[in-house]
């Protein structure tokens, strides 16, 4: 999710679920070689502090190793995205891709092989005119969400079609899609309302037979900055300011959600209500914005300085964040994604995260062999991800991750 524009919203006066108290562990053990602290607020909120110092010694660092790569057979009859959208991960390991450009779903078995196509291009029963996401229900059935239309296009797990379901909102879209199923089984749809307060964004959750349970806001932070011009033809121009922090967020396995304030690299455990149930700070040292960042910053906005956008560089903030994206694996623990400036790693090393367990403890650093570009899946010790190959081109890359 990410940069995090789609994460603006408004909390409206709607009937929750309260969730139960947050992902839980085996509990913290304080003879544990851990530098960090954790206190419990007279509220209950729980605050956890860590150091830069990991729980993991060198011997018990993860690894990933990568196994399979989808899209980079370069044989005549390989598949070779366009542009991968979305994906999703069946109970069996197939892995069911949706590309943009050609509105079709590609099916790949266990070893990566091609065996199916769904969809495509057009207003047939089983056919996409636009596409935003797929997502896989427990009992197989392919869900594929057309923001733009707000709709839903529910298919058999053979890829027949079998119904359409309106969401309530339309005319939008964003990517990465931030819905689809979380990992209690519920369907999550991104939608917009508009009030007298204002526009509002929010997540309409259904269960597998699409039946409505609630509506949660989305994480939102007050404080983002814009640049910005009133044109001649009362129009707004605005860009947002560069380089300060954003929140970003992602679904746990208990159905509360894990938010991350980029700048401030804070973690925040909350309930569909808005109740925090844990805090998370890690020490970081500070990545400065320097001259030569400034310098492309001008670069990039001629065209909107050329449009009478007027940059007040006093907005720019002297540090970057430092950390960028969140998820939460199967057994709950945090991936925190560094940015790639922070890593004292060659340029062509892949995407590193900070890793916590499930209490919040920082584990350590982890070094995967490949960038990811969106969330990845991570299931039974697999890792899933979107990433790219030698010439720039998408594929879905399969890896085992190996805990000592």
């Amino acid at each position: 999710m990410r940069p995090s524009a789609l994460l603006m919203t408004s909390i409206v006066g709607l009937t929750f679920i309260l969730l139960g108290a947050g992902c839980s562990s085996d509990g913290f053990d304080p003879s544990e070689d851990w530098s960090g602290t954790i206190d419990t607020l007279a509220s209950g909120e729980i605050i956890v502090r860590n150091t830069d110092q990991p729980l993991w010694s060198a011997e018990e660092s993860w690894r990933v190793v990568e196994e399979i790569r989808i899209g980079l057979d370069t044989s005549d009859s390989a598949i070779l995205f366009g542009e991968i959208r979305s994906f999703d991960v069946d109970s069996k390991g197939r892995v069911f891709a949706l590309d943009a450009q050609t509105l079709e779903i590609q099916v790949f078995n266990t070893d990566g092989n091609h065996f199916q196509t769904i969809g495509g291009k057009g207003a047939g029963p089983g056919e996409f005119e636009s596409a935003s996401a797929v997502d896989l229900s427990h009992n197989g059935e392919i869900w594929v969400m057309d923001m733009l239309r707000g709709r839903l296009k529910i298919l058999d797990a053979f890829g027949n079609y079998l119904r359409t379901e309106a969401i309530g909102s339309f005319g939008w879209s964003v990517w990465p899609y931030p819905g689809g199923f979380d990992l209690v089984g519920r369907y999550n749809a991104l939608i917009r309302t508009s009030r007298e307060e204002g526009r509002t964004e929010l997540l309409a959750r259904f269960d597998q037979s699409l039946t409505p349970l609630d509506t949660i806001p989305v994480p939102e932070r007050s404080d983002i900055e814009y640049f910005q011009h009133e044109t001649e033809t009362g129009g707004t121009l605005r860009i947002l300011v560069p380089y300060q922090g954003d929140i970003t967020w992602c679904f746990a396995p208990n159905g509360n959600l894990w938010t991350l304030l980029t700048d401030k690299y804070e973690l925040a455990e909350i309930t569909g209500n808005g109740k925090t149930l844990r805090r998370v700070t890690k020490e970081f040292d500070p990545i400065p914005v320097t001259a030569e960042d400034r310098a492309e910053l001008a670069r990039d906005l001629e065209l909107f300085t050329e449009q009478g956008v007027k940059i007040d560089w006093s907005k720019i903030p002297k540090n970057r964040p430092v950390v960028t994206d969140i998820f939460c694996d199967d057994m709950a623990n945090l991936w925190v994604k560094r940015d790639s400036q922070d890593s004292d790693e060659e340029e062509d090393e892949g995407s590193v995260y900070d890793l916590f367990d499930p209490d919040g403890r920082f584990l350590g650093m982890l070094q995967l062999p490949f960038d990811l570009h969106s969330h990845p899946i991570v299931r039974n010790e697999l890792l899933f991800g979107i990433t790219e190959d030698e010439s720039g081109a998408p594929n879905i890359v399969r890896a085992r991750i190996e805990k000592p």
